[in-house]
């Protein structure tokens, strides 16, 4: 039977949490923060020092700003939510499904070292490393297997959520970790919304093909006959119960990066002339 892009939408928990702290504001998984292992979030652009208009908290390393200002952004993000800066690791993504398995030796890269290798997606079983990705309109997929007390994080644009890499990263947990998909839990993060992401009419399609889910796009009507309009957080849900993770256990935070200018930067909405949010996963 074919997926409803709809009812997953509707029937799947949805828990994002504004919290803030030292003026630094964050959306958060109810569902996660009720996890004692870890600590998570997803920035918005309050409680930085960057100025228009990257205001003011922008922690994308490819845009055209200082990065002692950058830098700056992140150690106040650590001070206010009980991070270590030195322990940041910042995926440099591709816009892919590649996975990198990290330890407490690669502290400090795409911040302050050198940048990892191209991937879109971190594993972890050491505490001792805080897995960072970056998004403006992307969302992330962080996963919890708390029997192994191991965690991934994925940035997760249009083309790795087709390549399904939410479901990679739960693929790769079990792996190297040996987690039960039926024993993690899952949070996908703000991102564009189905009423914002404009496409292709082909590429649409294409999505509703992929997740076996007619539903999980609309037609553009008029001038834009030709365009279609995707769920990407559909596509979420699906990939991840494919995975083997429980409905029940996948939780969305259903904001949108476009439509949330005071919250969100967002390159659909700004282009070139945006910052980039964060999202961190720590075990503690």
């Amino acid at each position: 039977m074919p997926n409803n892009a709809k009812f997953l939408l509707e029937n799947t928990k949805n828990d994002p949490v504004y919290v803030e702290s030292s003026g630094v504001g964050v959306i958060r998984s109810e569902r996660l923060m009720n996890e004692p292992g870890i600590t998570h979030g997803f920035t918005t652009r309050r409680g930085g020092v960057s100025k228009p208009p990257f205001d003011s908290l922008n922690l994308g390393t490819s845009r055209d700003e200082p990065m002692w200002n950058i830098r700056a952004n992140y150690r106040v993000l650590a001070g206010a939510y009980g991070l270590s800066y030195e322990e940041m690791a910042l995926v440099r993504h591709e816009h892919g499904d590649k996975i990198l398995k990290l330890d407490k030796s690669f502290c400090g890269r795409g911040i302050y070292r050198e940048p990892l290798d191209f991937s879109d997606g971190l594993v972890t079983n050491d505490p001792g490393v805080t897995l960072m990705t970056c998004h403006a309109d992307c969302s992330a997929f962080f996963i919890y297997d708390r029997a192994t007390r191991s965690i991934g994080l994925a940035h997760a644009g249009w083309k790795g959520m087709y390549k399904r890499i939410g479901q990679r990263l739960a693929e790769r947990l079990q792996a190297e970790y040996g987690a039960d998909p039926a024993d993690m839990v899952a949070a996908v993060g703000p991102c564009i919304c189905e009423n914002c992401f404009e496409v292709e009419l082909e590429l649409a399609q294409s999505f509703a093909r992929e997740f076996d889910c007619p539903d999980i796009y609309r037609e553009g009507t008029g001038e834009k006959a030709d365009k279609g309009y995707v769920a990407l957080q559909a596509a979420a849900v699906i990939q991840l119960m494919d995975a083997g993770i429980p409905r029940d256990n996948i939780s969305l935070m259903r904001l949108c990066t476009m439509e949330e200018k005071e919250l969100f930067y967002s390159y659909r909405r700004d282009g070139k002339n945006t910052g980039s949010m964060a999202a961190f996963l720590k075990l503690v």
